[in-house]
């Protein structure tokens, strides 16, 4: 029903009712600032509004005992809670009357500024209006009884943030800047232990109770905040009562009078002890778990040159024995179980190797165009021998015409010969294995197939982790060490494909599918390299410097077997003594020597009169990238990693001493 117009327009409008409302209405600045007062409250104080705004502030209107509640008990409430509920406070007028008021106050926020919202009624007039509503409504008795609960809520109220500030090891603290008096609340008093006031009612006490490393830090950071009227964030130990140290956070801001100055500064100090100590713990772990993974790679290296030390000599002697061209049944047979033997172990050293470089992150890729066939036959080929030793029935399905890859052919090759290395260890003798690639839109997936003995379901997620091995695997393994699956994931990873595994369960066989992104640029024809033809090298003066007496003696026999002259010595003193009397073209030094080390032994050459013109070559376990960069440091020319691939060290040397250069090539002796 619409009110009639007349009635309507009699109505005070929001304007007047709040200038001339009941109570007293305040909004003030986070400081305290008077920005907005109504008439009422202006009349009370007998100060008129202009000289209010933006020059006085609540907190100078109250009484002395006025102040101290505000700073001690309304700033932190307001600042914690954003309310204030029924607190009587005393104001002075202006002509210096008392007026006993209850405030109800609370914190807002406007277009992102934070405002603070006060009511104020004068108590004198409460009471008055208690009495006549008394005589209209309820008794005295009643009103009592209200007030009386709405204190003891507000005693409860403040119990509860008690025990809310010691449940949070927090404490209040503020400093007079004027006088320099510090406070403390009784919560930080119980914190830290200490409850002698002379321990930190002054800031000179304060500031030694605060570590000797951290004094100037917390000095500064509040002298900064006070500056740009700032909050303060800062970390420090505060000493407790039994000595110890107390790792806390303190975060607060100043308080400013009406000309700018600073008054006071004061905050939240929390105990964060346990934080800080789990950092702590966490950090020492950290460093145990890198020392431990340092160690680690420092073993696998070690490992490595111990298992390849070894393998040297009985390299060397396949070699011998291929030479001789054995024609005894029985001695084709004994080369061939070494040959697969030393391959196998030379695979394992190599898987251990790869698995320390990815794991320091030096593993890196030299990629170029490959076409998807060369890599397919290579990796078969790298794969022959334990497929044959095991009589399975491979079968390779290649595109129809020529793809191309942009990729590391040695890595990728690496890849599909661990996948069908895995399928012929662990399939059944007589198995099939199958390898097939296919293109789909800008991709090709390579399928490897086996009749195996299958992956169980809840462990086809963690197939390609490092050292993975399937409890039926170990027992029927052919040297494994849970490593090339995880390579395999890796090198297919930083080629941006991706690898997966499936399979129906025991004893139905496996399918691992590598997915690789084709090269942008499909034109221009990749041929395979054709292998070089046997090499006819110069005959040359070669002197083998190693330890390992085995070692040493074959690779020289080796090379006598050639049509050089050699001679070995098993030290490095006596090694750079035959050179000085030997004259040779080439020295083949190992680089763990008993008495001096090989890059020594290469410096000591190169200082020969006729030092550099003599071939350098380190033959060494130590097969790390670090270890060639030392050799090259040293003088060596080249660095070949043990057990020597004889024929890939009889090429270098044909190239070395055939290609065109200024260097003279030896002559026959």
């Amino acid at each position: 029903m619409n009110k009639p117009k007349a009635l309507s327009s009699a109505i005070p409008d929001t304007a007047a009712t709040y200038e001339h409302a009941a109570c007293g209405l305040v909004t003030t600045e986070l400081n305290g600032t008077i920005v907005k007062a109504n008439t009422t409250f202006c009349k009370w104080m007998g100060i008129e509004a202009g000289e209010l705004l933006y020059t006085r502030r609540i907190q100078d209107l109250l009484t002395v005992g006025g102040r101290v509640f505000h700073q001690t008990h309304w700033a932190p409430l307001m600042q914690l809670q954003g309310t204030v509920a029924e607190v009587q406070l005393d104001l002075k007028t202006a002509q210096g009357t008392v007026l006993p008021m209850l405030v109800n106050a609370s914190r807002i926020e406007f277009q992102q500024t934070q405002y603070d919202q006060l009511a104020l009624i004068q108590a004198a007039d409460r009471k008055s209006y208690e009495r006549e509503l008394l005589k209209a409504r309820r008794s005295v008795e009643d009103s009592l009884l209200s007030l009386h609960e709405t204190q003891q809520q507000l005693r409860q109220a403040n119990e509860f943030l008690s025990v809310a500030i010691r449940s949070a090891r927090m404490g209040v603290w503020s400093q007079d800047l004027a006088s320099g008096q510090v406070k403390w609340s009784t919560e930080l008093q119980m914190l830290t232990g200490i409850t002698d006031t002379s321990r930190w009612s002054s800031s000179d006490a304060f500031l030694e109770l605060i570590h000797p490393d951290d004094r100037h830090a917390f000095i500064t950071e509040l002298a900064l905040a006070i500056k740009h009227e700032a909050d303060y964030d800062i970390e420090f130990r505060l000493q407790h009562s039994d000595g110890s140290w107390l790792d806390m956070e303190g975060r607060g801001h100043g308080s400013y009078a009406e000309s700018g100055e600073a008054v006071s500064i004061f905050g939240i100090f929390t105990d964060i002890s346990g934080r800080k100590a789990a950092e702590r713990e966490l950090f020492e772990l950290n460093q145990k778990l890198r020392e431990a993974d340092k160690r680690k790679d420092q073993f696998l290296a070690t490992l490595g040159h111990e298992l390849r030390n070894p393998l040297a000599p009985i390299q060397n002697v396949l070699e011998i024995i291929r030479t001789k061209d054995p024609q005894e049944q029985w001695m084709r047979w004994s080369k061939e179980v070494i040959e697969r033997h030393v391959s196998q172990m030379t695979h394992l050293v190599e898987d251990l190797m790869e698995a320390s470089r990815i794991s320091q992150g030096r593993l890196s890729l030299r990629k170029k165009k490959v076409d998807v066939a060369d890599i397919m036959q290579s990796a078969v080929e790298a794969s022959h021998g334990i497929i044959e030793e095991n009589k399975h029935h491979i079968t390779v399905s290649q595109p129809e015409t020529p793809v191309l890859l942009h990729a590391d052919p040695t890595r990728l090759i690496q890849v599909l010969s661990n996948l069908l290395t895995n399928a012929a260890k662990y399939t059944p003798v007589g198995g099939k294995i199958s390898l097939q690639a296919q293109v789909s839109g800008m991709e090709i997936r390579f399928t490897i197939t086996d009749t195996g003995i299958g992956i169980p379901e809840d462990q086809l997620s963690h197939i390609f982790g490092m050292f993975s091995q399937l409890e039926p695997a170990i027992e029927r393994a052919q040297g494994g060490l849970g490593i090339g699956l995880a390579l395999a994931a890796k090198l297919v990873e930083m080629h941006g494909g991706s690898i997966s595994a499936h399979s129906e369960g025991i004893g139905k066989g496996s399918t691992f599918t590598v997915t690789m992104p084709l090269a942008e640029d499909q034109s221009g024809a990749v041929t395979v390299t054709p292998r070089e033809p046997e090499t006819v090298t110069p005959k040359l003066r070669i002197l083998v410097i190693d330890d390992n007496v085995d070692a040493a003696e074959s690779l020289a026999m080796l090379f006598d077997l050639n049509g050089h002259t050699t001679r070995f010595a098993h030290d490095g003193a006596s090694g750079v003594k035959s050179a000085a009397s030997f004259n040779p073209d080439v020295v083949l030094s190992d680089i763990g020597l008993p008495d001096i080390s090989g890059y020594e032994v290469a410096k000591a050459l190169r200082d020969m009169p006729n030092g550099h013109a003599m071939l350098l070559v380190a033959t060494t376990g130590w097969g790390q990238e670090k270890d060639k960069v030392l050799a090259k440091q040293a003088g060596f020319d080249k660095h070949f990693t043990k057990p020597l691939d004889f024929q890939a060290l009889k090429r270098f040397l044909h190239q070395h001493y055939t290609k065109a250069s200024n260097r003279p090539v030896p002559q026959d002796n």
